[in-house]
């Protein structure tokens, strides 16, 4: 199983479900009996605005270290980047853990 992004809603919705239970940072999926290491990520969603897309960012997971890396920021539902502002879904990239 590949490493999979996790929005914060749809993980919310899962736990309530009881369809998934979080200890920390690791998620197991109850159904499946799979457990994954969280770490927190954003996946671009579009650019704000009417700019184009100059850093190929649109359609892509980062998690939160590398956004410090990159030196973005992000601010609630939006990331900047090089003055381009994105819109992101907040959430988690599941590393798959051995069974």
């Amino acid at each position: 199983m590949s490493r999979l992004f996790i929005s914060v809603d749809r993980l919310d919705a899962w736990t309530a479900e009881g369809r998934a239970s979080l200890e920390g940072d690791r998620m197991t999926l109850t159904e499946l009996g799979r457990a994954f290491s969280m770490t927190p990520a954003v996946c671009f969603v579009s650019t704000n605005g009417n700019s184009d897309d100059p850093h190929d960012l649109v359609g892509r997971v980062k998690s939160k270290p590398q956004l410090e890396e990159m030196g973005a920021e992000q601010l609630a539902s939006s990331v900047i980047y090089n003055d381009t502002a994105y819109d992101v879904i907040d959430g988690f990239i599941g590393e798959p853990l051995p069974p």
